[in-house]
């Protein structure tokens, strides 16, 4: 008996931190889009300041609650822009567990080309 509840708890936990990592990784893909977007629209909205476009993708990120890890921007016949960001998982049991919580962060990259 105490091995079932032992087993329901562990399965609780897995799928709880399981769920929130996949939520964290949607989550990663969302704000590196916006981020990418947000920089290309202040790109061209200040007739090409890239200042300003880190500006508006940094606190885009910063308003969702993520890191923004880095902003390339490309000049070629098409520009783009290029942001890649962290947001962190709401973990509940795995941050606890050494080898698991390397794991927890969800990372994402996005390009928007203009």
């Amino acid at each position: 008996m105490l091995s079932l509840v032992l087993a329901l708890v562990l399965a609780v936990a897995v799928i709880l931190d399981g769920s929130s990592m996949f939520a964290a990784y949607r989550s990663a893909q969302d704000v590196a889009l916006g981020a990418a977007q947000q920089a290309a629209f202040a790109y061209v909205g200040s007739n090409g300041n890239e200042g300003a476009a880190l500006g508006a993708a940094n606190t885009f990120v910063e308003g969702e609650g993520a890191e923004l890890l880095s902003l390339d921007f490309h000049k070629a016949q098409t520009k783009w822009y290029e942001a890649r960001v962290r947001v962190p998982a709401e973990s509940f049991f795995f941050k606890f567990v050494p080898v698991l919580n390397r794991y927890l962060d969800q990372e994402s990259t996005a390009v928007v080309r203009f």
